[in-house]
């Protein structure tokens, strides 16, 4: 197998494994569900939009890599990830941050 070839395979796969259950595929489908009749509208105006979407994307990953280079956008997307994924973490389990006043004498004597 060629190169080329190989990186065309793994990237369809990722990005058809990653999109797969995605809120872009339930909004699709709650689109033509109730609108029957403009399947094909609806195909072709996702299709454009994802196809918008990854261009930008392309578009600023290249741009970066020539002014950072990949493994610097390597680390801070993962230190992106990994704080999103604190925060999400923090917020499912409805943790909160502790910034309880220590009450001063003046407060807690009432005379």
């Amino acid at each position: 197998m060629s190169v080329k070839f190989l990186t065309w395979l793994t990237t369809y796969f990722i990005i058809f494994l990653c999109e797969l259950g995605d809120k872009t595929q339930v909004a699709v489908l709650l689109f033509t569900s109730k609108n029957p009749k403009k399947k094909w509208t609806i195909f072709v105006a996702s299709s454009l939009a994802l196809i918008l979407c990854v261009f930008i994307e392309v578009t600023v990953g290249l741009t970066l890599a020539r002014y950072i280079g990949p493994s610097i956008i390597n680390k801070i997307a993962g230190g992106v990830f990994l704080i999103l994924g604190i925060i999400l973490f923090f917020k499912n389990f409805n943790f909160q941050w502790r910034s309880d006043k220590v009450p001063n004498k003046v407060e807690t004597e009432h005379i």
